[in-house]
């Protein structure tokens, strides 16, 4: 039995070796490579598949960020729109005000004209109390209004300065040395009640007088009236407690 059985496994051993070296075993190194090969060619490909989806993954993400540029861009154009939108409508009022400036300026040049006329004639037709002053503010305006290198707005300010003080003579009592009105080379002391009244006082208080508008002409004063403005004097020089003082009215005023 024991030669029987190591008989066997020499006849498979010389088997197998027959076979080996048999064109079946040429077979078999062939179905082997071919094997290996697909093996290979399979992982090629499957790293060209990962490869290519990788491309497609980028260019996918590429593709987006084009996109949500693009949607930036129209977004920014159309706010860059709605901005020129404003711009030209803002363009158009300015133009349109310009066009109201320039026919104000046309419109102010005779109106200022006219307001400087009439505080000449304010000037010369009312109480002569410091008139050489209003009269060369009133030359002054004039001056101003001819200049063209003058703006507009500073005539009309000029203009509209002259008339505040010409107003502002109206409140108030104001005291004052001046030229005697009719005697050159004396010095009086004028009283002006705002725009109701204007007297003088010699410096020795023996002539008082009112200027009658109605007149144009100076008119003596006695008894109260010259009581009171010899009063009225002392107040304003502070030689006397403030008081009472009514002033005296012209006949015409």
């Amino acid at each position: 039995m024991l030669k029987s059985s190591i008989a066997k496994r020499l006849w498979l051993a010389g088997a197998v070796g027959m076979m080996l070296s048999s064109p079946a075993y040429a077979q078999l190194e062939s179905a082997l490579s071919t094997a290996k090969a697909s093996t290979a060619a399979s992982a090629a490909s499957q790293e060209r598949v990962s490869s290519d989806d990788d491309r497609a993954d980028n260019a996918i993400r590429e593709y987006r960020a084009v996109l949500q540029q693009k949607d930036n861009i129209e977004l920014f154009v159309a706010q860059q729109e709605i901005f020129r939108a404003s711009q030209e409508s803002e363009i158009v009022s300015l133009k349109r005000q310009l066009g109201t400036v320039e026919q104000i300026k046309q419109g102010m040049s005779p109106m200022m004209l006219k307001m400087a006329v009439a505080l000449e004639d304010s000037v010369n037709s009312d109480l002569p109390f410091n008139i050489n002053e209003r009269l060369a503010r009133v030359e002054d305006v004039k001056n101003v209004l001819a200049n063209p290198d003058v703006s507009p707005a500073e005539q009309y300010r000029r203009v509209l300065n002259a008339y505040k003080i010409e107003v502002s003579y109206g409140q108030g009592i104001d005291s004052y040395e001046g030229a005697h009105p009719t005697k050159p080379g004396n010095v009086v002391n004028f009283i002006r009640f705002g725009r109701t009244s204007l007297v003088y006082v010699s410096k020795d208080e023996t002539e008082i007088a009112r200027y009658n508008l109605a007149t144009k002409s100076w008119e003596s004063l006695s008894g109260a009236d010259e009581i009171q403005m010899r009063q009225a004097t002392r107040i304003a020089k502070g030689e006397a407690a403030p008081n009472i003082v009514f002033a005296p009215v012209a006949m015409g005023n």
